[in-house]
């Protein structure tokens, strides 16, 4: 049996995860965000969609440290990661907890002094909250593919592996 040229069964959403190696990861000091080159990735997600308070404090340099953090991201599964992420960077008050690079595959973390591992906790506890939702995505998906295998009925050999793949494999 030939296969349609698009898509039958949806791939998973790959989870998001950091970069854990020691190199990966930023911790420092700095006077503004507004000159200091490591911010420059950053600028656009700082100064788009955030709230004035938020914004007030970093033209203020309110901020003195940050902590910026390497992402692992799969190109496929980069979109809907950078929705996901944008949906859980902002606090009830609309102020940012993270940014985000252009890229998408670092967060930067700027917080007041002494307050930078409580912002820390608060974002990694939203990266899991992000993994979560991707969990429950992925269940989503593999039903639909299941249903799919079982609506087409087919006696293809690729179906039948694909199917084994979509029950069996642990991702």
């Amino acid at each position: 049996m030939e296969f349609d040229a698009s898509p039958v069964y949806k791939n998973l959403i790959s989870p998001l995860d950091v970069n854990r190696s020691v190199n990966a990861i930023e911790h420092f000091s700095f006077e503004s965000i507004e000159e200091d080159a490591r911010f420059l990735e950053f600028l656009e997600d700082m100064q788009h969609n955030n709230d004035s308070i938020e914004l007030n404090l970093i033209k203020n340099n309110a901020y003195k440290e940050s902590v910026m953090i390497s992402l692992h991201i799969n190109e496929s599964d980069k979109e809907t990661l950078m929705n996901l992420m944008r949906d859980e960077q902002k606090t009830f008050g609309g102020s940012k907890l993270f940014y985000i690079n252009e890229q998408g595959d670092k967060i930067s973390i700027v917080a007041v002094p002494g307050s930078v591992d409580g912002k820390v906790n608060m974002v990694i506890s939203r990266l899991s909250k992000i993994n979560e939702k991707i969990h429950r995505m992925n269940t989503k998906i593999k039903k639909e593919n299941t249903e799919m295998f079982m609506k087409r009925n087919s006696k293809d050999k690729k179906d039948k592996i694909i199917n084994m793949i979509n029950k069996n494999l642990k991702v």
